[in-house]
């Protein structure tokens, strides 16, 4: 399974790296417009695409940039990221408009344009950084916090010409802003701005937008652009990947019960190739949505296999021993962990160069960098568990279950007895030996009688001495001789 595993994951890549790079639509004299909606700003995969797509329009010179905003906010770090690098970066004009709503991490993509409008209706700002979690910072955190976000947000507003004190008191509430002389944002409150707001006049200069409009058309008449208007779409290797990050929990899920479902029967059937497609859309989803590079997405893989191996040691041929079992599940855990979470930027003010680039942040380790990545592994193992204890109840009773278990497990060509005639061949306290492992189903040997019998709670070896525990209706049920 580990070479399928690897060969796959290697093959995804390959064809995953062709397929990202391509594109139908050249943005060569063109106006790009790149959506934010509602929930773009929540996923790194949707970040991963926005940068690629910035990368294309400067390489293949696109006329001028649109973000299409009607976002509640969204990862505070990726969004500086983007702010401070992909946007800094960019060669063509970036323009925002709010349609209709930029707040928290949407209001600061906007700032880091060259030019902002309002449609009509539409309200902006509320930038001020909090836990996805809905769980409240400390004092001492929230300050550090937003005077790092107001540091770099202030950078990112000056170069691109706009009035620092706004996005400031978007970020902190205990700033004030006011305007010709009147209070427009006090410090009990923090700023967010409707379109009339954003349009009025302060030391000649649009305090926050350049003017109202009603579509992307005005927005080109404004700023006198001629190029053609088309969307950004992501490819289908990117659909993947953004599908992958958004429901990683679920594939964690059918990874689990089908390896469960598969270790209870030797060799490689159904179970074992939905598990094995399962992790392999995995990784390769986070690959491509920028979690993982080359190397890390090797390693991550091979200590998940690491793991695989231990938790089948475990469970086959060193069954009771703890150790081998722990540490798989540790490494597994790890693995997909890492893999869900990525690195977290530095929280530390990080100027804006001159040339527009950034150096590398140092690295700054912070247990919620991994709080999404734990919370779907949890997730994940829940469902599985879920899964693999109502197959454990009620898939033994189905006669195409017990009729894969008894073969596969047999390991032969063993004709199988009829249910009712097996438990009319034993009784209560007969005792016998095993032919096959039991995981829970195998064949037990009672003198020169072979029947289907099944362990509840554990796992016994060929060749062990078993006894007639009960039967209970078609069910012969065996337990170890110690």
């Amino acid at each position: 399974m580990i070479h399928r595993l690897l060969s796959l994951m290697l093959g995804l890549m390959l064809l995953g790296q062709v397929t990202v790079m391509g594109a139908d639509t050249k943005y060569t004299g063109k106006v790009v417009v790149i959506p934010v909606g509602e929930d773009d700003l929540i996923a790194r995969a949707r970040f991963e695409f926005m940068s690629r797509t910035l990368e294309r329009c400067t390489a293949e010179g696109a006329e001028a940039v649109i973000f299409d905003l009607d976002t509640p906010g969204g990862l505070l770090w990726d969004t500086v990221d983007l702010m401070m690098n992909d946007l800094q970066k960019l060669k063509p004009k970036s323009f925002a408009f709010v349609n209709p709503r930029a707040l928290s991490a949407g209001a600061m993509i906007a700032v880091a344009t060259d030019g902002i409008y309002m449609a009509p209706t539409s309200s902006a700002g509320a930038a001020s950084p909090v836990y996805g979690n809905g769980e409240q910072m400390a004092d001492a955190e929230r300050a550090k916090m937003n005077s790092a976000t107001m540091s770099m947000a202030r950078a990112v507003a000056k170069r691109k010409g706009h009035n620092p004190a706004v996005i400031e008191a978007m970020i902190d509430m205990g700033k004030e802003l006011k305007v010709n002389g009147v209070v427009i944002d006090n410090k009990k409150e923090i700023l967010t701005l409707d379109a009339e707001q954003a349009i009025m006049i302060s030391d000649g200069k649009p305090l926050f937008a350049k003017a109202i409009v009603s579509s992307l058309d005005e927005i080109k008449k404004a700023e006198s652009l001629k190029g053609e208007l088309v969307t950004a779409e992501p490819t289908l290797f990117e659909l993947i990947a953004i599908w992958v990050t958004k429901y990683a929990a679920i594939l964690i899920l059918i990874g689990v019960a089908g390896g469960y479902l598969e270790m209870q029967a030797p060799g490689f059937g159904i179970p074992g190739f939905v598990s094995l497609a399962a992790f392999s859309l995995f990784f390769f989803g986070h690959y491509v949505a920028g979690s993982l590079v080359g190397q890390e997405t090797a390693v991550a893989v091979a200590v998940f296999m690491l793991g695989v191996v231990l938790i089948a040691l475990e469970l086959t041929l060193f069954p009771g021993t703890l150790a081998l079992g722990i540490v798989g599940f540790v490494c597994v855990m790890a693995a997909l962990v890492f893999t869900m979470s990525g690195w977290e930027m530095p929280v530390a003010p990080v100027p804006v160069p001159a040339d527009g680039t950034n150096p590398p942040p140092p690295f700054d380790f912070s247990l919620a960098t991994y709080a999404l990545g734990l919370r779907n592994f949890a997730l994940g193992m829940l469902g599985a568990s879920l899964i693999i204890l109502v197959a454990a109840r009620y898939l033994p009773e189905t006669r195409p279950f017990r009729r894969l278990v008894l073969h596969t497990a047999a390991g032969g060509t063993l004709e199988a007895t009829p249910a009712m005639t097996a438990t009319r061949a034993v009784k209560s306290g007969d005792e016998g030996r095993t032919v096959s492992a039991l995981r829970p189903y195998g064949t037990v040997e009672f003198g020169e009688t072979r029947v289907e019998a099944m362990v509840e709670g554990g796992y016994l070896q060929s060749g062990t001495a078993v006894r007639v525990r009960e039967i209970s209706g078609t069910r012969i049920i065996v337990e170890g001789l110690t």
